[in-house]
C-alpha cells in the first residue's frame, strides 16, 4: 500500500525513505548557519529542534528566526521540534507554554510540519485539529530512550497517535536485544499495512537499532533522522553514510 504527501517540491512516501536533518543549535547564527549548511548539501528535510534555542520564548526572534529559515530553505521540507525533557529532549516544559509555543509557530506559516509529543498534551486530537487548520502538518510522536514495548503495545501507541487525527506517526524505542529490533520493525510493517491514512516513522534507537534507521523502506517508514553535524539522538548515522546506503538499497 502506497501512501505519500507532497510537501513543498518533496515527497513523503511509504515506498521510500527521506532524510531529515536535526538542527541542534542554541543561537539564531548557529541555527542558521546550520540550516544553511543542510540546504547545500541537499537536505530532503531539516528538525528544527527548539527545545536547544535559547530564544525558544522570545516571540519575536523566534519568528524572525523562522521567517529567515524559510527564505533559505525554499523546497527543503521544515519540520519544528520541542523535545521534551521526558521523551529525551533538552528542556522541561510545562504544557501550556509547550502548547502556546507550537500554536504561536504554526500561524506563522514558516514551518512545514510540527511535532507533537501526544503524551504532553490532554487533548492531542482537538489542538492538532487546530493546527491542521494554522495550515500545519502534524507529526505525533512517542519516544521511550528505556526499551522496546511489547509487539502490541506498539500497535496501541500507533493507534493513539493514529486517533489523533496527525499526519504522520513517529514511534522511537531503544532495544536492547536483536529481537527488540526485528519486533520494532514488525510492528511498523503491520500498521503500515492497517492504516490508510497516514504515514510512519519507526525508529530502533542506539547501535543495536542502526539497521532500522536504513530499512524503513521495508516496513512503510517514510522518515529517517541522521546527523550533518551534532548527531541530536542515540545510533544516528551521518547524513552521507545514510544517503549513500539508502540510494543503493532503493535501486
Amino acid at each position: 500500500m502506497s501512501k505519500e504527501l507532497i510537501i513543498k517540491t518533496q515527497e513523503l512516501s511509504s515506498q521510500k525513505v527521506s532524510i531529515c536533518v536535526p538542527v541542534v543549535a542554541s543561537t539564531v547564527d548557529s541555527v542558521l548557519q546550520q540550516v544553511a549548511n543542510c540546504v547545500e548539501a541537499s537536505v530532503p528535510m531539516i528538525e528544527l529542534r527548539a527545545d536547544y534555542f535559547d530564544f525558544l520564548e522570545d516571540r519575536d526572534v523566534l519568528e524572525d528566526t523562522l521567517r529567515r529559515v524559510a527564505e533559505i530553505t525554499d523546497s527543503t521540507m521544515v519540520l519544528f521540534t520541542i523535545r521534551t525533557d521526558v521523551e529525551g529532549g533538552e528542556i522541561a516544559i510545562a504544557e501550556e507554554l509547550y502548547r502556546d509555543i507550537i500554536s504561536f509557530v504554526s500561524t506563522t506559516g514558516y514551518v512545514d510540519i510540527i511535532d507533537l509529543e501526544i503524551s504532553h498534551v490532554d487533548d492531542a486530537a482537538d489542538f492538532i485539529n487546530i493546527l491542521h487548520n494554522n495550515g500545519a502538518y502534524v507529526l505525533a510522536s512517542h519516544h521511550d530512550f528505556h526499551e522496546t514495548p511489547e509487539l502490541l503495545d506498539m500497535i496501541d501507541l500507533y493507534g493513539q497517535m493514529h486517533n489523533t487525527g496527525a499526519d504522520i506517526l513517529k514511534l522511537a524505542v531503544m532495544p536492547n536485544t536483536r529481537d527488540d529490533v526485528v519486533r520494532s520493525l514488525q510492528a511498523a510493517n503491520m500498521v503500515n499495512e492497517e492504516i490508510e491514512d497516514a504515514l510512519i516513522c519507526s525508529i530502533s534507537m542506539g547501535s543495536l537499532g542502526k539497521v532500522s534507521r536504513i530499512a524503513g523502506s521495508l516496513v512503510g517508514s517514510c522518515i529517517s533522522f541522521a546527523a550533518l553535524d551534532a548527531a541530536s539522538a542515540p545510533g544516528q548515522l551521518s547524513y552521507d553514510d545514510m544517503n549513500t546506503i539508502i540510494k543503493i538499497l532503493e535501486k
